[in-house]
């Protein structure tokens, strides 16, 4: 089976620098052989010296990088543009500023078409340090871009006092304790290749589930705005048995009924003697990532969410459906599950409120 090529989407509000930081690394070598996609190609703008040969919507770079653009149909753009060279080593795909990140991690994780062909790598979201209250707060675009990143990359930082800068990356670790926080005033250009080409995200998850479920914390972020409403960030130390049938049921529920207020979820659990790296945006589940051994001292699994209008409460109570098992089934029988399933399933979707989300 062919190697799935590495996508990588960078995001951020208006006039965050996204444009700048895509400038300064792309021209690198190791970026040689890369696919550029980039949302309303027209109002941006890639500098002169890489631009090689225009052709309609498709722009060949000096090293070598193709850039296109996607106006809607990026499924479209991205199978027609791998037609025209046999293979890229990477992509890149910048989205508009008032874009939404998810519906794009949604296309390349689930459409058969480019799934087969592209793995979903990470999200960067550069950070504007001059607006970030402001965009943040007001721009539920801007709330979805930082709580979905896996990095987050602050810009214009030296235009902003020591003090607000600090409070910046106290919010931003609030909003999303998910990710690493760079400066990028503080970064050299081998750093900020390293990020897009080498970051171990297996190694940041780990680092961060630590850190939060060994300290308890449980951020409360209040806003005012109607729109964003009540974050909640919740940690969970997980400590009884988890089943096959449990992780599927589990992951399935949360999809289905809390998935809408859900925005990311992250954690490394024990099933049976398997290793397992869970991960979902919003509604978005990628596939569980099976590692090679347990990274923490403890034995217990450990899972950290971001929700919206959803208190630790309600999330633990939906935890018992992880050990949820199926029984044997009876030779004279033809059903899939017995009495006693049926019953344990009823109880686990209770435990999601279930009945109450399908009235709703």
């Amino acid at each position: 089976m062919p190697k799935k090529i590495p996508a990588t989407i960078l995001t951020g509000f208006l006039g965050s620098g996204k444009t700048t930081i895509l400038n300064s690394i792309i021209n690198n070598k190791l970026f040689k052989n890369t696919l550029v996609i980039v949302n309303e190609f027209g109002k941006i703008s890639i500098d002169h010296h890489l631009i090689k040969k225009k052709s309609n919507d498709k722009i060949v770079l000096n090293n070598g990088c193709l850039c296109c653009s996607f106006s809607g149909d990026l499924v479209k753009t991205l199978d027609d543009t791998l037609k025209l060279k046999q293979k890229f080593d990477n992509i890149i795909i910048e989205t508009s500023g008032l874009a939404d990140p998810v519906p794009i991690i949604q296309t390349l994780v689930s459409d058969q078409i480019i799934s087969e062909k592209i793995k979903f790598n990470l999200l960067v979201t550069v950070v504007d340090a001059v607006n970030f209250q402001n965009n943040y707060k007001n721009h539920l675009e801007n709330f979805k871009q930082i709580s979905a990143a896996d990095i987050l990359i602050i810009s214009k930082s030296d235009l902003s006092s020591e003090t607000k800068l600090k409070e910046i990356k106290v919010n931003l670790n609030k909003i999303n304790p998910h990710s690493d926080v760079y400066d990028k005033n503080s970064l050299s250009i081998q750093s900020l290749i390293k990020l897009f080409k080498k970051i171990n995200l297996k190694k940041i998850t780990i680092d961060k589930l630590i850190n939060k479920t060994k300290n308890n914390i449980n951020y409360l972020h209040d806003h005012h705005s109607e729109k964003l409403n009540k974050i909640n960030s919740i940690s969970i130390n997980y400590k009884n048995k988890i089943t096959k049938e449990g992780l599927k049921l589990w992951l399935n529920a949360l999809a289905r009924f809390k998935s809408n207020n859900l925005l990311r979820m992250k954690g490394i659990i024990k099933v049976g003697r398997k290793v397992i790296l869970i991960n979902s945006v919003q509604k978005v589940f990628h596939e569980p990532v099976y590692l090679n051994k347990w990274p923490f001292k403890d034995k217990i699994s450990k899972i950290i969410f971001i929700t919206k209008n959803i208190e630790k409460k309600e999330i633990k109570k939906t935890l018992s459906v992880l050990s949820f098992k199926q029984a044997k089934k009876r030779k004279k029988s033809n059903l899939n599950f017995s009495k006693k399933d049926y019953a344990n399933f009823i109880k686990s979707m209770n435990s999601f409120d279930a009945l109450k989300a399908l009235d709703t």
